[in-house]
């Protein structure tokens, strides 16, 4: 289990026992609710009990994957719905309060890797993995007082 997938899984857990999640929490039934253009519209169908099992699973490697499935549920919704009607108009509140306490979380997750206080910024494309981060802090108190010379020239 990734270091990530504890509190996320838990972020998760709090937004699928909403009861304004409930259209959410599985795959639209798209045959049963006579909407044949649903495939055609929303290539990537995704719901948050797709993403609770990927969590569960291991199949994210990263907080930031998981959170993209998440933001998908709620793309998806406001792609195929009427902007401004009431699931367009849902699926926009949940993404944002989604955001906000996701925003909260990744902090804590930088500064449980980094050891200090919370990254800012935006993140790079190559930026390493907390994992990574996690590996590289590790290895640096490895080196010897012989090698952190040879390093400071």
């Amino acid at each position: 289990m990734s270091e990530f997938s504890g509190p996320l899984t838990k972020l998760v857990n709090q937004i699928y026992s909403k009861a304004d999640a409930e259209p959410f929490r599985e795959p639209v039934d798209w045959k049963a609710l006579g909407l044949f253009d649903y495939p055609q519209i929303i290539k990537r169908p995704m719901d948050l009990g797709k993403v609770k099992e990927n969590l569960q699973s291991g199949k994210y490697r990263t907080a930031g994957e998981a959170a993209d499935d998440i933001r998908l549920v709620w793309k998806n919704c406001m792609t195929y719905n009427a902007d401004g009607s009431d699931f367009y108009n849902l699926a926009k509140n949940m993404s944002k309060k989604f955001e906000d306490k996701y925003a909260k979380l990744e902090k804590e997750l930088n500064a449980a890797a980094t050891g200090a206080g919370s990254k800012a910024g935006a993140k790079g494309a190559n930026e390493p993995t907390l994992e990574e981060k996690r590996v590289f802090a590790k290895n640096l108190y490895k080196i010897s007082k012989e090698g952190k010379k040879r390093l400071s020239c």
